[in-house]
Parts: C-alpha cells; sequence; structure tokens
C-alpha cells in the first residue's frame, strides 16, 4: 500500500494557498500510481479558525484515489466567537471531515491492507521546554514570554510578581504563543494532554491484536529529539508548545508502532528511535511538503 502525507497546509494563509494546491495536485497524482489500498493522511494544520478555508483545502483532495484521513492541528482548534476548542474537536471538524469524504483519525483509527493507522492531535504539556532558558512556568502556562508580557497590559501583573526572578535575557524575548489568544479548551494544558494520551493508548492497545504493523500519525512532536536544537531564545520558548513526552511514552510501549510522522514545528526531520522511522513533515508557510510511504 501507499500512503501519501502532508501536514501544516495553513490553507487560511494567503502565501500557503499556492504551494497547497501545487501539493495537493502531486498528492492526488502520486496516489493514483500506487497500489490498491492507497491512504492520505493530513497530519494537522490544515486551516485555522475560519471553517471555509479547512472545507477548500479538503475539496483540493476530491480526486485522492484512496482513504482520505484528518488529523487536526493545535491551528484547526482556534475558535470564532461562541465555540469552544473542544467543541470543535470533538464534532465540528469530524462534520466538516465527512461532507468531504475525510475520516478524522483521532476518534478512529483504520485498517488498510492489514496495516493500521492511528492518529492524535497530540498537545503540549511543557514538558518538551527549554530549561536553560530558565523562565517561570506561569509565562509559559500564559503562553507569553516576558519581554512580550511587558508590552501586554493584561500581562504585566505576571511581569511584576515574577519581577526578582527575570533577568534582560528574558526580557528580551518578546515571543507569544498565540493558542493563548484562540484556543478555548475548557481544561488545561496538562489535563487536555493527558486525555490525548490516555486516549492513543487505547487505540493502539484496541489496533495491535488486529494487525502486523501499526504508522501512527501525530501533529506535535511525540519526542525530544525532534525539537530543533540551537535556535535563537524567541525559538527556545516555542519548545514548550512543541508536544509532549508522554505522546512518546505511549508510542514507544507499542512495538507494532514502525513509522511515527508529525509536523507542527514547520521543521524537517528524519531520524531513527528506538528502532521507529520517525519523520517530522516539515512544510512551511510557502514550501509544503509531501511524503510518501510504501509498506
Amino acid at each position: 500500500m501507499r500512503i501519501c502525507i502532508t501536514a501544516d497546509l495553513h490553507y487560511d494563509i494567503a502565501r500557503s494557498r499556492p504551494s497547497t494546491e501545487r501539493l495537493a495536485v502531486r498528492a492526488c497524482r502520486t496516489g493514483a500510481e500506487g497500489a490498491s489500498g492507497d491512504a492520505l493522511v493530513l497530519v494537522g494544520d490544515t486551516a485555522g479558525a475560519a471553517l471555509e478555508p479547512l472545507r477548500e483545502a479538503l475539496a483540493l483532495f476530491d480526486t485522492f484515489p484512496g482513504r482520505r484521513l484528518l488529523v487536526p492541528g493545535n491551528h484547526c482548534l482556534w475558535c470564532r466567537p461562541g465555540e469552544t476548542s473542544l467543541d470543535r474537536y470533538e464534532r465540528i471538524l469530524p462534520e466538516i471531515a465527512a461532507e468531504a469524504g475525510f475520516a478524522v483519525l483521532d476518534h478512529a483509527p483504520v485498517v488498510v491492507e492489514g496495516v493500521g493507522l492511528v492518529g492524535s492531535i497530540g498537545w503540549y504539556d511543557y514538558s518538551l521546554r527549554d530549561e536553560s532558558l530558565g523562565i517561570p512556568e506561569p509565562f509559559y502556562r500564559a503562553k507569553v514570554a516576558p519581554g512580550a508580557a511587558a508590552r501586554l497590559d493584561e500581562h504585566r501583573p505576571l511581569v511584576a510578581a515574577h519581577a526578582d526572578e527575570l533577568t534582560p535575557r528574558h526580557m528580551a524575548i518578546a515571543a507569544r504563543w498565540m493558542d493563548g489568544a484562540n484556543v478555548r479548551l475548557g481544561m488545561s494544558d496538562e489535563q487536555f494532554t493527558a486525555m490525548l494520551a490516555r486516549k492513543l493508548a487505547q487505540q493502539l492497545d484496541d489496533l495491535a491484536p488486529r494487525v502486523d504493523h501499526i504508522v501512527a500519525f501525530i501533529h506535535h512532536l511525540p519526542f525530544r529529539e525532534l525539537v530543533p536544537a540551537d535556535r535563537p531564545d524567541r525559538f527556545a520558548f516555542a519548545a514548550a508548545f512543541m508536544g509532549a513526552a508522554s505522546l512518546g511514552e505511549v508510542l514507544r510501549a507499542h512495538p507494532k508502532v514502525t513509522h511515527i510522522y508529525c509536523g507542527h514545528s514547520h521543521w524537517h526531520d528524519r531520524q531513527t528511535i528506538d528502532g521507529r522511522t520517525v519523520v517530522n513533515i516539515g512544510s512551511t508557510y510557502t514550501d509544503k511538503r509531501l511524503e510518501v510511504l510504501d509498506l
């Protein structure tokens, strides 16, 4: 079987549209060249809060000849007025996917030609943060670095509360993680991550007896090894939001997981971790990448 895999299409962003459209043509053509049992997997951040760009992006793959599968990303949980992120994850995204002939892999793994395919948006619990920065944890919970917090009225009390701990290096980091303004989960990041890890573990337990091989698709990074190293401080701050070690522990517990694909960091990488092939697809806003796995 042939699996075509991409991520981070961000079709709601104008500069991402031309490269996404070119990739869709290539993916549909590549799928048509494979044997029966093909699958296409979009591994997160297909679009953002607006739902019409998501519909438009999914429609680009109408001619793909096999199973079409979607994994949400954090941008997919960005809310419009009156919405919650959990409702988007559990109801809105699956409904839109079904209309376009896609299934959300998070909610039901599938078996194609004897191979198990399992997916999860994953999330972050700050376990992958760069400890060398020494930024107090409340800034990660607020998703704003000290330098940015000092410029925002709603976050200045946070700076004042930790004034004795903050250094000039901290105050030079003016980064924000925009999930803080756009995601409404109704629970902490740690709680959501733990919920997703339990869900993934249960799906793997159910799938393993039925297949010989499992391919996992996780939007966020499940291993610290995938976090880009030696980056400027503003990117080092963002490491806290790249993923969670608990996701990797769930995957490590299942020897039938032979391949793992993720996205999110926009940083292409390919490694062997614990004997498994692990690929960060590495699409950027202007350059979309297609991975092809033949099994």
